[in-house]
């Protein structure tokens, strides 16, 4: 689990499991069970089918743009998509934290609020640094996101146990192809 406010974006991101087929976001009542679970539950905080997809595309631009952290090419559109959608959910600067000091918060209370919630979390993890740690599983099957505790910043899967060994064993199986 990614440390702090920046498991927000973990957590949005791996709404998707990619290598079983669950997606959270898959219905509107989905996508409101997220928000519930994830404490974004206000009066009148329904998503329509609109705020669905929206969530959709942003996750997935998420995703891809996490596969670069972990040594995966850059993807323009998945970066277009993400300035796209920042560009209707807006924050504002005020004294909201706890400890009296200026924070980012969004200026809509609707689904365009929570998504400038999400994206303000990303931003903030990219100006302290965090954000490169968080990495897409370079298995293809997988995807999922971890936090990379390394203290190199050099894990690659999100399991040793499960990816890692799995990935391994295709390459030795290949090998053994290849040269037996």
């Amino acid at each position: 689990m990614a440390p702090g406010p920046l498991a927000l974006v973990q957590a949005f991101t791996n709404s998707a499991n990619v290598e079983f087929g669950r997606d959270e976001f898959a219905t509107t009542r989905g996508l409101e069970a997220w928000l519930e679970r994830h404490g974004f539950a206000a009066p009148g905080l329904v998503p329509d089918e609109l705020d669905r997809r929206e969530a959709v595309t942003l996750r997935e631009a998420f995703r891809a743009i996490l596969r670069e952290n972990n040594g995966g090419p850059i993807d323009e559109d998945a970066r277009r998509t993400v300035e796209h959608i920042a560009r209707d959910c807006p924050l504002v600067v005020g004294f909201d934290a706890p400890d009296g000091r200026l924070a980012l918060r969004p200026v809509l209370s609707d689904m365009r609020g929570v998504l400038a919630t999400v994206l303000e979390t990303a931003a903030t993890a990219v100006s302290d640094g965090s954000w490169q740690r968080l990495k897409a599983c370079s298995d293809h099957r997988c995807e999922w996101i971890f936090y990379d505790r390394s203290r190199n910043r050099s894990s690659r899967w999100c399991s040793m146990a499960v990816c890692g060994t799995r990935s391994k064993m295709t390459t030795y199986r290949q090998g053994k192809r290849q040269h037996g």
